[in-house]
């Protein structure tokens, strides 16, 4: 079985230390894509446990190879097909947690990824909630410090890969956003963290479809958070007020229009296109009112 030569692979890469980061063999990476079978044996999902908490060192790694295309890519294959159990999400969620607030030894790559797996994890507690109450909610409240706090806004680069940061940031907050666990007062709370990066900082244009990426939690965060039409055009209006176009722009203000720009598309389509009406009279005409102060 494919499965049981893959754990092989991986058994004797994990007695190698991580800093020769043995522990993602990247020449395995084709066959583990595929490990997963229905027919894996009781022994062979126990072994995937360790495995999983193996891969997550994959997630600091500065090779994308092993960091994208093997740690994150075989994570969240595996939470998507319920293979891990609740007791080897907390470990992770454990694990994780501390890198988005911790200090940055991987190039930028370990904090961003960190928060792109753990959206994976928010992801399988919105569907089959293992959480408490109490966890969840320090996640969301990690999770928007932790988007709020982006400042390396560096997103894909030739030869080194995606960090992109603030669209994982953005991918966890659009995961609890979602769920239906957290009250209004937790949906308002990720708006304020969305707001934070919308404009980017200094004359940072977004280019990697960032935007998109911090659109959707905010669209989901007012439609479950019952935010009425005045709140939603009072939070748009503080949100984007440093991008209104002023006489002379200069980069940073052309920087901040573009990015408006970027974030209030992916809005104006998502509601023009919903067949929910109440949402789209709710949130549409502070949208395309934004647009057209932008020009």
């Amino acid at each position: 079985m494919r499965l049981r030569l893959c754990n092989l692979i991986l058994l004797a890469a994990s007695v190698v230390p991580l800093a020769a980061q043995a522990a993602c063999p990247a020449a395995s990476a084709t066959q583990l894509r595929d490990a997963l079978k229905p027919e894996a044996s009781q022994a062979e999902l126990v072994m995937l446990q360790a495995q999983a908490l193996q891969l997550a060192s994959c997630l600091a790694s500065p090779d994308p190879a092993l960091r994208d295309g093997l740690g994150f890519e075989l994570l969240s294959q595996w939470m998507r097909a319920k293979a891990l159990k609740p007791e080897t999400l907390q470990t992770l969620r454990e694990s994780l947690l501390p890198i988005l607030s911790g200090p940055d030894v991987s190039q930028g790559f370990h904090a961003p990824f960190a928060a792109l797996a753990l959206a994976e994890i928010a992801r399988v507690d919105r569907l089959q909630p293992f959480l408490s109450p109490a966890q969840r909610q320090d996640l969301l409240e990690r999770a928007c410090a932790y988007l709020a706090g982006v400042q390396d806004r560096r997103g894909f680069i030739t030869g080194e890969g995606w960090r992109h940061g603030v669209a994982h940031g953005a991918d966890l907050l659009m995961q609890l956003s979602l769920n239906a666990g957290l009250d209004a007062a937790a949906q308002r709370r990720i708006l304020q963290a969305v707001a934070s990066q919308v404009l980017a900082g200094g004359a940072h244009a977004y280019q990697f479809g960032e935007g998109q990426r911090l659109a959707r939690p905010a669209l989901f965060a007012a439609w479950r958070g019952d935010v009425s039409a005045d709140d939603w055009q009072q939070w748009l209006s503080s949100t984007l007020a440093a991008a209104m176009p002023k006489a002379n722009p200069d980069a940073a203000m052309l920087a901040r229009m573009h990015n408006a720009r970027e974030f209030l598309w992916p809005l104006y389509f998502s509601l023009n296109e919903s067949r929910d009406e109440a949402l789209k009279a709710r949130l549409l005409p502070a949208v395309r009112a934004a647009l057209q102060q932008l020009g």
